[in-house]
Order: structure tokens, then sequence, then C-alpha cells
């Protein structure tokens, strides 16, 4: 994965300029983490067919959101909701899914796009708000 998609959404709809500087920092950090991971995955399952079905196995089965093995569903699914439930949102979703699908044997699993659709809160979600017709140019 070689972004952190959570932690750019909230700059974008924080709109904070001291949170921006904190998040970023963290965001470097965290890059070198993701770095680390993927390129550490790369070697262990490059033509390891068992590591790989090891890997989507765990991944299917037990991997979740950050936060929710410790906060509430609904928590869960405001955060989710409210970080990824427009369309820029969902663009970041992919790009980890893609991120993902680029590691051997791990293709196909839309871990972010399938947890935006198993605990996204619907009130949560931003819609686009229509503009009345009498404002409309």
């Amino acid at each position: 994965m070689d972004d952190a998609g959570g932690y750019a959404r909230l700059i974008t709809e924080a709109d904070h300029p001291v949170l921006t500087t904190l998040l970023r920092r963290i965001m470097r950090q965290e890059g070198r983490h993701i770095d680390f991971y993927s390129s550490t995955a790369r070697q262990l399952l490059t033509g390891d067919r068992r590591a790989q079905r090891l890997a989507r196995f765990a991944l299917e089965r037990l991997w979740k959101p950050v936060g929710a093995g410790v906060m509430p569903e609904e928590e869960v699914g405001f955060l989710i909701g409210f970080l990824f439930g427009d369309d820029a949102g969902r663009e970041w979703a992919v790009r980890v899914d893609n991120s993902v699908d680029r590691l051997p044997g791990l293709a196909g699993l839309r871990l972010a796009t399938g947890a935006i659709e198993r605990h996204a809160n619907p009130a949560a979600i931003r819609l686009p708000v229509p503009v009345p017709a009498s404002q409309a140019a």
C-alpha cells in the first residue's frame, strides 16, 4: 500500500493548518512503514504459493480497518463514511486496493473498498448537495 489515505482525507476534510502540519508528519513516517511492509511482503510472497494463500486467507478473514477492533461499530462506520464516503474518498480506497493487487497472489481482495461497503454509516456519507433550480447558472 503506497499511501496513508485516512490521513490525507482528514487533511482535506478538516482543512485546519495545525492539524495539517501534524498529519503530514505522521504521513511521512507512515510512508516509511508502508514502503518497508510492501517491499518485505513482495519478497516473501514472490514465488511462494503457500505464503500467498496464507496471506490471502489471513487478510480475507482477519483484516479490519484501523480502529475496528477497539471502537464501537457506529464510530467505525461514521469515520469510514466521513473519510471515504464520497467520490474522492472512494478514489483513495481504490488506490489502496490497487496497491494490494500488485502484491503476488493478493489481487482482487478489495480490502479498502469492501470496508467502505461493509462499515460505512450512511448518515456519514456526504452526497452531493443539489443546487436549487433558482440558483443554478
